[in-house]
């Protein structure tokens, strides 16, 4: 069973994928891989991160959880991050298999907060990443999994605006 804590962070973990969900949902299919320019990722290659990044950051969540201290994270190039991003690979996930991810994902954070007590949330580990080094699994929580998605359904919203069509009154 989830904390008041844990609770009120879920709901805002929900809230924004059924944001992306949402603005995928009424954006037609083909605005959705176009990129706003050569540097910045299609919504297709926005949704496609967050979903490779929960389920990493999940992973890494509920792995504390069992060793606490154990060394955690990633830096930008790893792997699976880059894969997720990958023009070729986003162009093969239909609109229709990105919001059912999307979606999967909620009931995976949901199953994984309800695992985090109060005390768990004080807890640091190593990194990786030098920039996460030693921070508490309260930041794990707030910035790589809330606040990221957050962040990416801002982005989103933003890059959507470049790349639809005007509509001329």
């Amino acid at each position: 069973m989830k904390t008041n804590v844990m609770e009120k962070k879920f709901e805002s973990f929900e809230k924004s994928i059924n944001s992306m969900v949402d603005l995928i949902s009424i954006t037609e299919t083909g605005v959705l891989y176009k990129k706003p320019s050569q540097e910045k990722w299609s919504v297709m290659q926005i949704a496609t991160h967050i979903i490779e990044a929960i389920e990493f950051w999940v992973a890494d969540l509920e792995a504390l959880l069992v060793v606490p201290g154990a060394k955690w994270g990633r830096n930008h190039e790893h792997v699976r991050r880059l894969a997720a991003v990958d023009e070729n690979y986003v162009a093969t996930v239909s609109k229709e298999k990105a919001i059912a991810r999307l979606n999967a994902l909620i009931p995976l954070v949901n199953e994984s907060f309800a695992k985090v007590q109060q005390e768990d949330l004080e807890k640091t580990a190593p990194s990786y990443n030098p920039n996460f080094d030693g921070k508490p699994l309260s930041f794990l929580i707030n910035h790589l999994i809330i606040l990221h998605t957050e962040s990416h359904v801002g982005q989103m919203q933003r890059h959507l605006e470049l790349v639809q069509p005007q509509k001329v009154e």
